[in-house]
């Protein structure tokens, strides 16, 4: 354990929560990208189909193919722009924030085993220890 890598520890915890988010992501039939697409919407948020995109880290196109995707299922809504025609801003249905908040029900489910064991203070300094390190790269 003394000449355990740091390196070595980070990766098996990114295992461990990738598929942790992987049971999550199987359980309510979604795939990665609308998993990741309907994390990076609020419920009662309004965003332009650019912005959802740029949320993602997708290119317009790419990020309307999943938008398309959600749609079908019936998670957003599209609603015209009434300052630009040619915009269209996003809505999550009723039905999809049923299942963002199924997801983070999970994932705080998912965080409430990390952190237990851990004082407030420790836990606290856990996580700002590990926001230094990302600082790094």
């Amino acid at each position: 354990m003394v000449d355990e890598q740091l390196m070595d520890i980070l990766s098996e915890l990114r295992k461990k929560c990738s598929n942790n988010e992987e049971k999550i992501r199987i359980s309510l039939d979604l795939s990665e990208a609308e998993y990741n697409g309907l994390l990076c919407l609020n419920k009662d948020e309004k965003v332009t189909c650019q912005e959802f995109s740029e949320r993602m880290g997708l290119s317009v196109s790419r990020g309307s193919r999943v938008i398309d995707m959600l749609f079908e299922k019936g998670y957003l809504d599209r609603v015209d722009c009434s300052e630009d025609r040619r915009c269209r801003h996003l809505l999550m249905t009723r039905k999809g924030s049923h299942v963002r908040e199924r997801i983070d029900r999970l994932r705080h489910d998912c965080e409430r085993i990390l952190s237990a064991g851990y004082s407030e203070q420790k836990l606290m300094t856990l996580k700002k220890e590990l926001r230094r390190l990302l600082i790094k790269f």
